[in-house]
């Protein structure tokens, strides 16, 4: 290159004060689309499953914004010549393509729940979004190919433009949403303090298994074969059923056995509802009553968006104090969001994630975080007597849904390099034979500790697979009554719903009777029984509910298996009923 094409790409006429103005608009702009208002929205559209509001994290966004826009600014203003315009012109155009994919492009894809999407069926739609992406980043350059003072207004203007939209929706936002009334989620967390400590005489010990139906358990005994051997003492239930299909509002009916008045409740009232009730008052109060601790490991607004909700019934819900921990890899993935939300369609599978990957953002040091905590310390060996005499203990697991990070030996393949699977080759079947492990190893700690045989211990999930596609909408329903002991795990075809007999089974693992809770899972007659479930739905003809990508319960009855309610399923047979707020 000679010296007059590089003074033409890196030098120009501008003085660098002049070029660091010109950048100014443009490199704000694009910070604020990607950096700034992106993740406050998506923070602020999904209060419902956050345990902190956007005022949490406003000092740390403004942080990572500002060191962005610093370096951005630089990346301009260093280099003059074309060098310098192509960065405006690229900055501008991106600026400008971002914020209108977020405003008016994206296509309506669904709850971000963990859901696969089927991008094939998006090919026409990538092609022409790609298409309007490159008439948007060509237009500065094409301005200032014909005229540089024409290419200068438009840039500051335009960006200025976008600076002031968006600041004024996101503070109109903000404004609705009231967060000062809403407690942070600094104040109140739940302590994995006593992660795997038991009680010295009676424990109770729940493993939940998200999204785990018994032909997820079928495919992986065939993969398996001995993985639930060690569950001789087990009796498994072949046709369970949950009311509802998503992790909201399964868990609140199954922790509180109240059901959501979905046309007439929002999600805030049924949950205050739900755990104010007598039934959950008196269940928490017998457990205390009889000396249990009471302890639960999970994401809170699974099950309260206010979780002082829960106080007297949780043991291990803390009043915060000191300074809040910022999870980074939570942080990193609300970034992919945002990138999620304005990058082309033709991109988002690289950037797709679920609402669950950026829960955890603020913590304490002794917050529960996610299934790893336990697992980590499950293969150190740490389960331990501790001061309490009874314990009943609540461990929220994946279960069955993706990504799938755990082999066949309950380990993360990273740590472990002699597992028959890799990262790579991991799946649903590996992850569930993980999982079992795991709980297997649980229960051959308890036996060190001489606790098992007096143990009770409950094995289920919150619903089944929710897909309209798959065969497996039932969930899974495993007990172990205290001093429960056979060769080889019995079965029941009695027809259950999980959530009719939780909080009973649970009662009467303390010795009480559970019948004021619910129809323990031993006491009920094997025969028919009409049964519901309930699964969330976009219904175009009926109203758009508040927030969420849903806006209708679909309901099957049946009274027979699991796979009639799925004949059901793939024929349409249901009841719509409209919701008047989306929890996805």
């Amino acid at each position: 290159m000679n010296r007059t094409k590089f003074d033409k790409l890196f030098k120009g006429k501008r003085s660098f004060s002049k070029r660091v103005r010109l950048a100014l608009a443009p490199a704000l702009a694009l910070c604020i689309t990607l950096l700034f208002a992106g993740p406050l929205e998506i923070t602020a559209l999904n209060l419902n499953s956050l345990s902190y509001t956007p005022l949490d994290i406003l000092p740390t966004v403004l942080l990572v914004t500002g060191i962005s826009f610093a370096l951005l600014l630089l990346a301009a203003s260093i280099p003059g010549g074309k060098v310098h315009a192509y960065l405006i012109s690229a900055y501008t155009g991106l600026g400008i393509a971002m914020f209108v994919q977020a405003a008016f492009l994206n296509p309506e894809l669904g709850a971000l729940d963990s859901h696969t999407i089927n991008w094939k069926s998006f090919s026409t739609m990538m092609v022409i979004n790609f298409a309007v992406w490159f008439i948007i980043l060509s237009i500065p350059h094409l301005i200032h190919y014909f005229s540089n003072r024409a290419w200068r207004i438009f840039s500051v203007s335009v960006s200025l433009a976008l600076i002031l939209i968006q600041s004024f929706l996101l503070c109109e936002e903000l404004t609705e949403l009231k967060l000062s009334d809403r407690e942070s989620s600094a104040s109140l967390y739940l302590s994995a303090e006593n992660l795997l400590s038991v009680g010295s005489e009676n424990n109770i010990v729940v493993f939940l298994l998200n999204e785990t139906s018994n032909h997820d358990i079928l495919s992986m005994t065939e993969k398996y074969p001995e993985a639930l051997a060690p569950f001789h003492d087990f009796t498994g239930y072949d046709n369970p059923n949950s009311h509802y299909m998503f992790t909201f509002p399964s868990l609140v009916n199954l922790l509180t056995g109240q059901e959501w008045d979905n046309e007439n409740e929002r999600i805030h009232d049924y949950m205050s509802r739900a755990w104010n009730s007598e039934e959950a008052a008196s269940f928490y109060q017998k457990l205390a009553d009889n000396g249990y601790e009471r302890s639960f490991y999970f994401q809170l607004p699974f099950v309260s968006d206010d979780p002082a909700m829960l106080q007297g019934k949780f043991s291990n819900l803390k009043q915060a104090d000191g300074k809040p921990i910022i999870n980074r890899e939570a942080l990193r993935n609300l970034y992919k969001l945002s990138g999620y939300r304005c990058c082309p369609v033709m991109l988002k599978p690289f950037f797709m994630l679920s609402i669950a990957d950026i829960t955890g953002m603020i913590s304490r040091e002794d917050a529960w975080t996610d299934e790893w905590d336990l697992i980590g310390s499950l293969n150190a060996g740490n389960l331990s007597k501790g001061e309490s005499r009874n314990a009943f203990t609540f461990y929220y697991l994946n279960g069955s849904n993706g990504p799938y990070e755990l082999n066949e030996s309950g380990q993360l393949p990273a740590k472990n390099s002699g597992a028959a699977t890799s990262a790579e080759t991991l799946g649903k079947d590996d992850q569930l034979a993980g999982f079992f492990y795991q709980i297997n190893r649980y229960m051959d700690q308890l036996k060190e500790l001489g606790l098992y045989e007096q143990t009770g211990i409950i094995i289920l999930s919150d619903h089944g697979n929710n897909s309209d596609k798959a065969a497996d909408h039932q969930p899974i329903y495993l007990v172990k009554m205290p001093n429960e002991q056979h060769d080889t795990m019995r079965r029941s075809s009695a027809q259950i719903t999980i959530q009719e007999s939780f909080l009973a089974d649970v009662m009467e693992m303390t010795g009480e009777d559970g019948s004021q809770w619910g129809i323990p899972s031993a006491k009920m007659p094997e025969g028919a029984v009409e049964r519901w479930t309930r699964t969330f739905a976009k219904d175009n003809s009926y109203p758009q509910a508040e927030d969420g990508a849903y806006n209708v319960l679909r309901e099957f009855r049946y009274d027979r298996d699991g796979d009639y309610l799925s004949d059901l399923w793939i024929a349409s047979t249901f009841t719509v009923f409209p919701i008047i707020e989306s929890y996805y």
